[in-house]
């Protein structure tokens, strides 16, 4: 299959090349993107050696995607499994790492569950409909991020408020009795600007347990989310910054190969209060910051005996202050002092008496320097210490160059980055932890160059990658507790391409090749040696094409071709799942500047695979909905 895969991916590159285009067309080059992942400071995309894409707004509307996991799935690098349908637990898996490194933000703060085993996070609970833009950045950035950007890191951004007054309200229903509804408000008066959003989905679901097996029990979720943003400009110096970002969702899920009745109810806060102060006429921004992530899990069964009833809650409280300094026109200084307190409990009344509670804080110091030294070349080089009261001090290095000598146009890309992710509180002081475990650590080097052709109605991007991580924690036969005793590697290449070969009509495609390899000498518990096995749930081959057409007279079509090679859901390689081909079909109508019909159709060959070994996936859906801008 990934062999199959493989020449499908690249024939659709090629005949992506090959379209003809149209001389008169303008577009926009989304090389002026605006990013913060890479510096945690506002930059053009083509200023940073690192790997980024950004899917804004605009382009989350017209695809029509309800989970965000969904839209990330398409993009170069990514992998996805999820356990079931909506509101079953999804992870991420970027070039290879575990989703436990890959570091998520929601408006800048950290939402990973400390709770969690291994400070992971789930993206089940976090749908599309309140998203302004995401950014992933694909490889290391502990420089900048610290603990667990190792994989990459995904920036969520909510809508941010507009200096006119605005409003969007949309609903749709559809497969399965699925319900959704998303409002959005913001605008700005005087010295105040701000907005608020909401929605709410359900759904009946499927069997998370695939109903292929003989499942017919339906696994439902329903999820509200709340989000909003202050910031009070005071004068010209001075400026408060407010966010919160609040979801609440409920799960039912099965134990494969049973159909079983626990519910889980998972509730996510994350708040943000910041300062900002800008000095020497804004050449020096200071930013002073608390922010609050809190997580609570609650999971419950009905039958008797169950092992699922359990309670877990995770806390971060956070401190912040960074300063960037624009020294002169070729050198920006970024710099920061951050202090961490992270706090687990965990409750399993089938085996606990009383909560596991455990706490750790942790400070860290972080400097990097942004040169540019001639015209179109800008250098990146910065460090950072983290200093944990449990493991002790770690010291991360990153670097990166980027060229571009026209501009944007073309844009040469290298860089060397370390990763780190330390010991989540359940591994290093929980019950069963280990307080001598280090932090696992990870070495990345990538290089590659980006064209633009043709006004700009062609892009095409190049990526080859390198990654070795040391020191991952995994359990160990010998010791019958967690070691850090595993390594892997994760090589390859990141290939995309977009054009736009007529007036309102684009294609978006991109192929990864994503080669892990297990690097571990130690036998696992049934004496087994997993060296030079692929890791569980990465795809080694995985592409996509997206196909969007606008017609004059108003209605819009799409069409997102999803490929994924065979994949292994266990460390040893004995279980295979197949590879896999989906396709969505979508439309929408403008009715009027304000008033949007929608439609599409989800798998349209009703194509059964699994993502998660025993978990089944939605079949053919289709959904209807209508969108009101103001």
């Amino acid at each position: 299959m990934s062999r199959i895969l493989r020449s499908i991916a690249i024939s659709a590159l090629a005949l992506a090349a090959a379209t003809p285009l149209h001389a008169q067309i303008t577009s926009d080059d989304d090389l002026d993107n605006i990013v913060v992942s890479a510096s945690r400071i506002i930059q053009k995309r083509y200023e940073t050696g690192q790997s980024i894409t950004v899917v804004e707004k605009e382009e989350l509307d017209r695809r029509q995607n309800q989970v965000l996991s969904d839209v990330l799935q398409t993009l170069p690098g990514v992998s996805v499994a999820r356990n079931g349908g909506p509101g079953g637990t999804t992870s991420v898996f970027i070039r290879g790492g575990d989703s436990s490194q890959t570091l998520v933000l929601v408006d800048g703060v950290r939402i990973n569950d400390p709770s969690s085993p291994s400070g992971a996070f789930d993206f089940s609970s976090i749908l599309t409909g309140n998203v302004g833009s995401v950014e992933l950045l694909r490889g290391p950035n502990s420089v900048i991020w610290g603990s667990q950007a190792i994989g990459g890191v995904i920036n969520i951004t909510t809508i941010e408020p507009k200096e006119h007054f605005r409003a969007n309200v949309r609903g749709e229903y559809g497969y399965r009795d699925t319900g959704q509804l998303v409002a959005n408000v913001s605008g700005m008066s005087g010295i105040v600007s701000g907005g608020v959003g909401a929605s709410w989905f359900r759904s009946d679901g499927i069997s998370a347990w695939d109903e292929r097996s003989g499942a017919t029990e339906t696994d439902g979720f329903e999820n509200l989310t709340l989000n909003g943003k202050l910031q009070v400009q005071f004068s010209d110096a001075i400026m408060l910054d407010l966010r919160g970002f609040y979801t609440d969702g409920e799960t039912e899920f099965d134990n494969p190969p049973a159909d079983t009745l626990p519910v889980t109810d998972n509730r996510q806060f994350v708040g943000y209060v910041g300062v900002n102060v800008f000095l020497f006429d804004g050449r020096l921004n200071n930013r002073i910051a608390y922010t609050r992530t809190d997580v609570r899990r609650i999971t419950t069964d009905p039958t008797p005996g169950s092992f699922n009833p359990a309670r877990a809650r995770g806390t971060i409280d956070r401190f912040e202050y960074q300063g960037t300094a624009e020294i002169a026109d070729p050198l920006t200084l970024v710099f920061g002092v951050e202090h961490e307190q992270s706090e687990a409990s965990t409750f399993f009344p089938s085996f606990n008496t009383e909560p596991d509670v455990s706490d750790v804080h942790m400070t860290s110091y972080y400097g990097q320097a942004i040169v540019r030294p001639l015209r179109g070349l800008t250098v990146t080089g910065g460090v950072r210490v983290d200093d944990q009261q449990v493991f002790g001090s770690k010291t991360s290095l990153g670097g990166n160059i980027a060229y571009t000598p026209n501009g944007g146009g073309t844009v040469f890309r290298a860089t060397y980055a370390e990763g780190f992710r330390a010991p989540a509180l359940s591994e290093q002081l929980a019950a069963f932890g280990n307080p001598n475990l280090r932090p696992e650590t990870a070495r990345s080097y990538d290089a590659g160059v980006e064209h633009s052709l043709i006004e700009g109605k062609l892009r095409a991007q190049a990526t080859w990658f390198r990654r070795n991580t040391e020191d991952l924690i995994v359990f160990s036969s010998a010791t019958f507790s967690l070691e850090n005793i595993a390594a892997a590697r994760a090589e390859g290449v990141e290939l995309g391409l977009w054009i736009q070969p007529a007036r309102n009509f684009t294609v978006q495609a991109q192929y990864s090749l994503v080669d892990t390899e297990n690097r571990s000498r130690e036998l696992d518990f049934f004496g087994r040696s997993n060296f030079g096995n692929r890791l569980a749930r990465r795809a080694k081959d995985s592409a996509s094409v997206l196909v969007d057409w606008t017609s004059p007279w108003g209605p819009a079509l799409g069409a997102t071709f999803l490929m994924q090679g065979d994949t292994f859901d266990d460390v040893a390689n004995t279980i295979r799942l197949d590879g896999h081909v989906r396709v969505d079909l979508r439309a929408s109508w403008s009715l009027s500047d304000t008033l949007e019909v929608y439609g599409r159709v989800e798998n349209l060959f009703d194509e059964a695979y699994q993502t998660a070994f025993n978990y089944g996936v939605p079949g053919r859906a289709g959904y209807a909905g209508i969108r009101l801008k103001m």
